[in-house]
């Protein structure tokens, strides 16, 4: 029995040691993780959605995106290899109100980005140039969606068409 209680002292103190050693370890990465964060704080960085916004360019087009009855329902932006499509300031479009995803998103983005994945496969189309797209939201309400590797007129006018059409369609909803 005295041998058992010798033993368990022993662990108690083992363990005493231990925890104090780690606590000093925890006490630095956690001093290490402050010096982090003010490194950060200061720092200039922006979030993704930042980064993947093309740079203002002399060669950017500006379109404006207009209903049948001439109401201004956007712009879009058309660069090199981009289409970056803006909502007008005054017009919440929530990214919720059909047809946004049913029909813009699913019939039109999507058909071309799995078009351009096929040809890429094929070895018709660089993998790097496959039409990729982002939808930038502020809560749902739409910013603009940003189209890359758009390079040829056919869906510059295709995209306009689109998103001309669904921005009435949600506008007739909003006015529900």
């Amino acid at each position: 029995m005295a041998e058992e209680a010798k033993e368990l002292a022993e662990l108690k103190k083992y363990l005493e040691e231990r925890v104090t050693v780690l606590q000093r370890e925890l006490d630095i990465l956690r001093a290490l993780l402050k010096l982090v964060d003010e490194a950060l704080s200061k720092a200039s960085f922006k979030p993704a959605f930042e980064l993947l916004e093309p740079q203002p360019s002399a060669e950017e087009n500006v379109m404006l995106v207009a209903s049948r009855n001439g109401r201004v329902l956007g712009r879009m932006y058309v660069g090199p290899d981009y289409v970056r499509i803006e909502p007008s300031p005054e017009i919440a479009f929530d990214v919720n109100t059909p047809p946004f995803k049913a029909f813009f998103i699913d019939k039109v983005l999507e058909p071309m980005k799995a078009k351009d994945r096929e040809a890429a496969e094929k070895g018709l189309l660089d993998p790097d140039r496959v039409m990729d797209y982002y939808v930038h939201t502020e809560g749902d309400i739409l910013r603009y969606v940003l189209v890359k590797n758009v390079v040829d007129e056919r869906r510059v006018r295709e995209l306009r068409s689109a998103i001309r059409w669904t921005f009435e369609r949600m506008l007739e909803r909003m006015k529900r």
